[in-house]
């Protein structure tokens, strides 16, 4: 099928949603968003049939990238965010391959060692309960599963607006080592994921300790660090560094670092 022919969804229109389909429809591909909230060419949840079905009449998909968001939410929103809509797309549209973003938090780590693919997930709580029984039943059905750092890009990102503001530091001890990936490779590594064998993928672009990124902070913005920390938060209790060489194999190579 060439890309002219081919219609892919994009479920979850919001920061990462929005620039995977700029890059869909920069590659000729036709595309089709889906979101409850965000404008999209298919208002609704693709947790309910009626929404899938009508999406659907308008193009069959070849892939269905799920960038869905909870912006926090309990395990209930989790549940119907992210499990539920898998299943009614494996459902309504089983011929769709499904590429479904996940997250590093996942794996729980506590103690700065290096993760991979083959690390146990050993993240508690009801939440990381609900993305990892999706990722499985996304698995299950041939389909990638891409876990994503924590994403920024221009005028987003949580580590630098606490700062500018004077806010607490995020949490952790000084040698915590954070994980982020710009949301343009980010959506480049989604891109390349649609053809990938399935499996689990690391997506991260850039790791370092908490106290360098803040001392790269002061030194290029003037502002001091704040001497008080933040409770921590889903992310906070982490400290890990991401290894991404399976997705490098790929192909895949970021293009934008956090330092710059």
């Amino acid at each position: 099928m060439s890309p002219a022919e081919q219609c892919v969804w994009v479920i979850g229109a919001g920061f990462l949603g929005s620039e995977l389909a700029r890059v869909c429809r920069n590659a000729g591909v036709t595309v089709l968003t889906i979101d409850p909230a965000a404008p999209a060419d298919v208002p609704g949840a693709a947790c309910h049939a009626a929404v899938v079905q009508e999406a659907a009449m308008r193009g069959a998909p070849a892939v269905c990238f799920c960038c869905m968001a909870t912006a926090g939410g309990n395990a209930s929103a989790y549940d119907a965010c992210y499990r539920r809509t898998v299943q009614c797309l494996v459902r309504e549209v089983p011929h769709a391959r499904v590429v479904f973003c996940s997250s590093t938090s996942v794996y729980g780590v506590t103690d700065g060692r290096e993760v991979t693919e083959e690390t146990r997930p050993e993240a508690a709580g009801s939440r990381a309960t609900v993305l990892l029984q999706t990722e499985q039943a996304v698995l299950a059905a041939g389909g990638v599963v891409a876990r994503l750092a924590a994403l920024y890009g221009a005028g987003r990102c949580e580590l630098v607006r606490r700062h500018m503001a004077g806010e607490p530091c995020l949490p952790g001890r000084a040698t915590r080592t954070l994980n982020y990936v710009h949301v343009a490779d980010a959506a480049a590594a989604l891109w390349l994921l649609q053809h990938a064998p399935s499996g689990v993928y690391n997506v991260c672009g850039s790791s370092f300790t908490k106290a360098e990124a803040y001392a790269h902070l002061t030194r290029e913005t003037g502002v001091p660090q704040a001497p008080t920390t933040a409770p921590e938060s889903r992310r906070g209790g982490t400290d890990m560094r991401v290894n991404v060489d399976k997705l490098r194999a790929l192909g895949w190579c970021p293009r934008r670092f956090f330092r710059d």
